[in-house]
């Protein structure tokens, strides 16, 4: 009886083994093609994707060469570009000419032309969202102009453009927008959606020998729901990434306080919060600015930074930092009415029940509110030297 029952044992464990033996859906590699990233535009009446497909097979030298597409042959990638009615279309005809199936999730990098932003992303979310393959950390971009052209830089000095774009992101800011935190902004009440800015740049003069295009991050680009309402320029797109605590090691320039010339500090640690307050139905908000800096540069003939010296700092830098915040707010309050640093969020935050009677009347109150930017800076160190590099003592101006 003993061996029947260890007979049986046997045989079941010998059948449960034959299910889960062998791998009966797998991919190989050789049969798929990895999509690093993709390049979304609008042209009429139809969309356009353009593909960026990996090489795995010429990805061991770092870089590429030259542009067209990807079409050189020690290239680490090539583009493939359709259009079609529908977002999904293009993928569709895609795949018609590729012998590969097309596999996107390790694309980390999404290029919005300005048209279609123009016009509203939500169909393109819509697919992004549904097909479970597509990264919700995949960080979207919006190009200025077509976004195929900013794919198909040469960008030197990464394998892949796409990456690049992912890394300039990074350095842009310490919390760069997913795509899961654009869609929440999209859906969330008291707060606009932004994305930043990507362009085609020459990395040398034109007129120059060997020319090779490359990619730089270029400003703000500012949503009311899913369009486009504008872009901003990158100094003022930078005093707003500040102001919401998300710079990464930003440099301030500020005039000296007496003399000539300007003085550069950068602020290792950044951040901030808001502080609404709501009364006779009127919202006053201020944003608190906490920032350690150290002087990297002094091209001025101002002091050898004695204590006075660095208050007198401390006031000029206050001034420039709340000055270039200011002025970034009033743009967006006025010109665009988006709220992208999340007043009205931090309203529903602090005073639930005073945002309940204003977020229906929200966009109408929103370009009234009085900000207020209280900037908090200490200059923590003031290099290996003191007195300005070529200047003589008796040049030097002091407090």
């Amino acid at each position: 009886m003993f061996f029947i029952r260890k007979y049986r044992t046997v045989v079941m464990l010998l059948i449960c083994t034959s299910f889960i033996s062998g791998c009966w859906d797998r991919k190989e590699i050789n049969d798929i093609a990895f999509v690093i990233g993709i390049a979304i535009d609008k042209e009429k009446d139809n969309y356009r994707s353009s593909l960026q497909i990996a090489l795995p097979g010429q990805s061991g030298a770092t870089g590429s060469e030259g542009g067209g597409g990807g079409t050189s042959g020690d290239k680490s990638w090539f583009i493939l570009s359709n259009t079609a009615k529908t977002f999904h279309g293009t993928s569709l005809e895609g795949q018609k000419a590729l012998s590969r199936r097309i596999y996107y999730a390790h694309r980390r990098t999404l290029l919005i032309g300005e048209d279609l932003a123009r016009e509203g992303v939500a169909p393109m979310l819509d697919l992004m969202t549904r097909y479970p393959l597509n990264r919700f950390s995949a960080l979207p971009v919006v190009t200025r102009g077509e976004a195929y052209k900013v794919m198909d830089t040469d960008a030197p000095i990464e394998k892949f453009p796409s990456e690049m774009v992912r890394e300039l992101c990074f350095l842009n800011m310490r919390n760069p927008r997913s795509l899961k935190t654009f869609i929440d902004s999209i859906l969330s009440e008291g707060v606009d959606p932004f994305l930043p800015i990507a362009s085609v740049a020459d990395t040398v003069p034109k007129n120059w020998k060997d020319t090779k295009t490359n990619i730089k991050m270029d400003g703000l680009a500012i949503f009311k729901k899913d369009k486009l309402v504008g872009m901003i320029d990158k100094a003022p797109a930078d005093a707003l990434i500040l102001a919401m605590g998300e710079a990464n090691a930003p440099e301030v320039m500020v005039e000296a306080p007496r003399g000539e010339g300007d003085i550069f500090i950068k602020l290792n640690e950044n951040n901030s919060s808001l502080h609404p307050s709501v009364k006779n139905d009127k919202v006053k908000v201020n944003i608190q600015l906490y920032a350690k800096g150290v002087i990297v540069d002094n091209e001025s003939n101002y002091g050898d930074r004695r204590e006075e010296e660095i208050l007198k700092l401390n006031d000029a830098i206050h001034k420039k930092i709340k000055s270039d915040i200011e002025e970034g707010i009033r743009l967006v309050q006025q010109k665009y009415h988006a709220d992208i640093l999340g007043i009205g969020r931090s309203i529903h935050q602090h005073l639930p029940a005073e945002w309940d009677k204003m977020k229906d009347r929200w966009d109408v109150i929103y370009p009234d509110v009085e900000v207020t930017v209280i900037p908090r800076v200490i200059i923590e160190n003031v290099g290996v030297i003191n007195k300005p590099i070529g200047v003589m003592e008796e040049e030097v101006i002091h407090d």
